[in-house]
C-alpha cells in the first residue's frame, strides 16, 4: 500500500493539472483511512492512524473538483471523504451538488479505474456515459442516505434528549418535534417524538392525571406505527402505551402483530436512547424485543385474572359462564364462511348420541363413529387392504374400549342450557378447568381453525398411524406362542391407542376455542370500559411500570468509542468505500450523457429524506444548546426518574477541525509526504 501511495503521489506531482491524477491519490488514501480505522489497536489509536489519509484524500478529491467541477464522480467521492471525517455539512453540500450538476461530464474521464480490468474495457466506452453518469448520482445518493441515518439523525436525537435533560421535557419535546418534521421518513425520528412526549407527560406534576395527555402521545405512536409496520421498536412503544391506557385488547394485538412480522427492521435502526437495545447481532437483538412483548402479554394476562376476581358471580355468570349459540357461530363465521360447522347439528349430535366425540373414518370419511370398536370393524371389513382384519383378533376389550382415552377435565364443565327466552346457550362450570383453560393459562395467540381442517389433520394423522399398524402386523408372526410375537404385540396396540386419541374429534374443544377468542376479547373489552379503571388516574408511576430503561444512553455512548460494544459503530463505519454499499437500481428517464439527471423519487425512505429536504446538518444547528439558555433554564429543569443522563455531543465533538479546502498544491505536496 506504501508504494501505492508514493506512485500516486509522484504521478500527482508529474501531472498537477490531471484530475484523474489528483482522484487517483484521493480515492488511494481514502482506501489506506479504511484500513487504517479497522485494523488493530483501540478506537483512538486507528482513528489516529487514519486521519492523515483522510486529511491528504480531502485535499486531493477538493483538488480533482476544481479540475473537474462538472464530474459526478468526484463529487461523490470527496462527499464520502468528507462524511468519513466527520465533515457533515460540507459532505452534504457535495453530495447535492452531485445530483444537480447541469452538464455532467463523463465519470471515465477522470477515473482511472474505468475499464482497468480485462472484460470491462466496455466501461470507457462513451455510448455508456449516461448510464456512468446515472451510477455515480446513485453512489451519491446511497452515500447521502447512509450518512443521513446513521449520523444526522443519531446526532439530532442526541441533541434532543440532551435538551430534555438540561433545559426540561418540555424543550426537549419541542425540538423532538422539529426532528420529526426535518426527517418524516425516518422511523427513529418518528419514534423521537412519541418518545420525548412521554417524557413531558412523565414530568408533570404528580397531581395532574396524565391520562389525556397519554391520548396525544398515543396518537403520535398509531401514526408511527402504522407509518413503519416493520419496526418493532415503534410497535413496542405502541403496544406499552396502549396498555398503560388499559387499551388490552388493542395491546396485545400490537404484540401478536410484532411477534408475526416477515422481515423486521434491526432494533438497533430505530432505538432510543441509541444502543439501548443489548444484542450483537441483529437476530440477538429482535430476540430480546420479543421477550419484551412476550412480558407484556405476561402482564395483560395478570391484569385480566385479577380484574377476573373481582367480579361479582352475579358479573361472571351473566357475561361469561353462558354463551348463546348464534355468538358460537358468529364466532366461526370469522374463521370460516361455510356451513361445515353447526352449533345445532353438534346439539343434535350429542343428544342423539349422548357423547360429545366421534371418530370419522380416516379412509372414506362416510360416517360418524362413535365407539372405536365399532370404527375398527368398519375399516376391517370395508378397507381390508389399508387395514388389515388380523388386527381384530390383537386387540382385546380393554384396547377397543374408550377407557385407552384419556379424559380431558377441562371439558367436563361444558354443557346445554336455554336462557329465558328460551335461546340455546352453551353453559360452563365456573368449578371446572374450563375457566383456567380460558383464562389463567397463557394465551398462545392460536385462534380457531375451520372445522373441515380440523377433521382433515385428523384423518392424515390417523391414517400415518395405520400405515404404521399395517407394516407391524405384515412382519408379524402367525405363531402366537413365539418370542417374535409377543414382543411385536405391545408395541402394535400401542399404536392403536395413539391411532385413537389422535384420530379422536371432541365437539367441546372446538366449542372452548371459539368461547376463548370470544370471551378473551370479552373481558378485555370489559375491563377496558370498566368506569372505574377508567376513572382511575395513571401516575408516572404507573407509566414507569411498563416503560423501563435497559440501557444507560451515557454507558452506549462510551461503549461506541472505547469498543466494547461489538456491534458495527459509524465511527469506524464512516470509513466505509460507498463501493460496499448494495444500492438499489435508479430508473432515470430520459437522461443523456449531456444532460442533468432529472430528480426521481426513491423508494427508500432514507434517500427519500436525504433527497427531500435541504441543508439537513444546517437545520441541526437549531438544536444546539446555547450554554446561556442552559443556565437560565436550570430552576425549570425537570429531572425524569428513571432517565439517565445522555452524553452531550458539541459540535466540536461532531468533526475533526475543517482543513482549508483551498489550499494551494504545494501544501497537498506536503500533507502527502507524511
Amino acid at each position: 500500500m506504501d508504494a501505492a501511495l508514493a506512485r500516486a503521489r509522484a504521478l500527482m506531482l508529474a501531472n498537477q493539472g490531471s484530475a484523474v491524477a489528483h482522484r487517483l491519490l484521493g480515492e488511494l488514501h481514502y482506501s489506506a483511512a479504511v484500513r487504517a480505522a479497522c485494523g488493530e489497536g483501540t478506537p483512538g489509536e486507528r482513528k489516529a492512524a487514519a486521519a492523515p489519509h483522510l486529511r491528504v484524500a480531502r485535499d486531493a478529491l477538493a483538488e480533482a473538483r476544481r479540475l473537474a467541477p462538472d464530474c459526478v464522480d468526484v463529487a461523490a467521492a470527496l462527499g464520502d471523504a468528507l462524511a468519513a471525517s466527520r465533515m457533515y455539512a460540507e459532505a452534504e453540500a457535495e453530495f447535492r451538488r452531485a445530483q444537480t450538476i447541469r452538464r455532467p461530464s463523463d465519470p471515465a474521464l477522470h477515473n482511472a479505474a474505468y475499464g482497468m480490468y480485462e472484460g470491462y474495457e466496455h466501461e470507457r466506452d462513451p455510448a455508456f456515459a449516461g448510464e456512468r453518469v446515472r451510477e455515480a448520482r446513485g453512489r451519491a445518493r446511497a452515500s447521502y442516505a447512509r450518512m443521513t441515518v446513521e449520523e444526522l439523525l443519531p446526532i439530532a436525537v442526541r441533541k434532543v434528549l440532551d435538551a430534555g435533560r438540561q433545559l426540561g421535557a418540555a424543550e426537549g419535546r419541542k425540538r423532538a418535534k422539529l426532528v420529526a418534521e426535518t426527517f418524516p421518513n425516518l422511523a427513529r425520528a418518528q419514534h423521537l417524538q412519541a418518545y420525548m412526549d412521554l417524557e413531558f407527560v412523565r414530568s408533570l406534576d404528580a397531581a395532574i392525571d396524565k391520562r389525556p395527555f397519554l391520548r396525544r402521545t398515543l396518537a403520535m405512536a398509531e401514526r408511527a406505527a402504522r407509518a413503519f409496520p416493520r419496526s418493532p421498536v415503534i410497535a413496542s412503544f405502541h403496544a406499552r402505551l396502549l396498555f398503560v391506557l388499559g387499551e388490552y385488547d388493542a395491546a396485545e394485538r400490537e404484540c401478536r402483530r410484532a411477534l408475526d412480522m416477515k422481515e423486521p427492521d434491526d432494533p438497533q435502526m430505530d432505538c432510543i436512547p441509541a444502543w439501548s437495545i443489548g444484542g450483537e447481532n441483529r437476530g440477538a437483538r429482535l430476540v430480546s424485543l420479543a421477550c419484551e412483548f412476550h412480558e407484556l402479554l405476561n402482564k395483560i394476562l395478570v391484569a385480566a385474572s385479577d380484574y377476573w376476581d373481582s367480579m361479582s358471580g352475579e358479573s361472571q355468570r351473566d357475561g361469561f359462564l353462558r354463551l348463546r349459540f348464534d355468538v358460537l357461530q358468529d364466532e366461526y363465521r370469522k374463521v370460516d364462511r361455510s356451513c361445515a360447522f353447526a352449533m345445532s347439528d353438534v346439539r343434535s349430535f350429542v343428544e342423539e348420541h349422548k357423547a360429545w366425540r366421534f371418530w370419522d373414518c380416516p379412509i372414506c370419511d362416510r360416517k360418524k363413529f362413535v365407539e372405536s370398536g365399532l370404527l375398527l370393524s368398519h375399516m376391517c371389513n370395508k378397507h381390508p387392504r389399508a387395514v388389515l382384519p388380523r388386527l381384530q383378533s390383537l386387540l382385546d376389550r380393554t384396547t377397543l374400549g374408550d377407557e385407552a382415552l384419556e379424559s380431558d377435565d377441562s371439558l367436563d364443565g361444558v354443557t346445554f342450557c336455554e336462557d329465558s327466552a328460551e335461546q340455546d346457550m352453551i353453559c360452563f362450570s365456573k368449578s371446572s378447568d374450563v375457566f383456567k383453560w380460558l383464562f389463567y393459562a397463557p394465551s398462545s395467540g392460536v385462534g380457531a381453525k375451520p372445522f373441515p381442517e380440523l377433521l382433515e389433520q385428523k384423518r392424515e394423522k390417523g391414517c400415518m398411524l395405520l400405515e404404521s399398524i399395517k407394516d407391524k402386523l405384515k412382519t408379524l408372526p402367525a405363531d402366537k406362542s413365539s418370542t417374535e410375537f409377543s414382543e411385536a404385540l405391545p408395541r402394535i396396540r400401542e399404536l392403536w391407542n395413539e391411532f385413537l386419541k389422535a384420530s379422536v374429534l371432541d365437539y367441546r374443544g372446538a366449542i372452548l376455542t371459539l368461547a376463548r377468542s370470544f370471551l378473551w376479547r370479552e373481558l378485555k373489552k370489559c375491563m377496558t370500559e370498566d368506569p372505574e379503571l377508567a376513572a382511575k388516574k395513571i401516575s408516572a408511576t404507573d407509566i414507569d411500570a411498563v416503560f423501563t430503561k435497559e440501557v444507560e444512553p451515557s454507558r452506549a455512548e462510551e461503549d461506541r468509542e472505547t469498543g466494547d460494544n461489538k456491534q458495527p459503530s459509524q465511527a469506524d463505519g464512516a470509513l466505509m468505500v460507498s463501493g460496499d454499499y448494495e444500492e438499489s437500481d435508479v430508473d432515470v428517464k430520459d437522461e443523456s450523457y449531456e444532460k442533468p439527471e432529472n430528480n426521481m423519487e426513491s423508494s427508500d425512505p432514507a434517500i427519500s429524506v436525504a433527497e427531500g429536504n435541504n441543508d439537513l446538518y444546517a437545520k441541526l444547528d437549531i438544536l444546539d444548546i446555547d450554554a446561556k439558555i442552559s443556565e437560565n433554564n436550570q430552576e425549570s429543569e425537570v429531572q425524569v426518574e428513571g432517565e439517565s443522563s445522555v452524553a452531550m455531543v458539541t459540535n466540536t465533538e461532531l468533526s475533526d477541525p475543517a482543513t482549508n479546502m483551498a489550499e494551494s498544491r504545494n501544501d497537498l505536496d506536503a500533507k502527502s509526504n507524511f
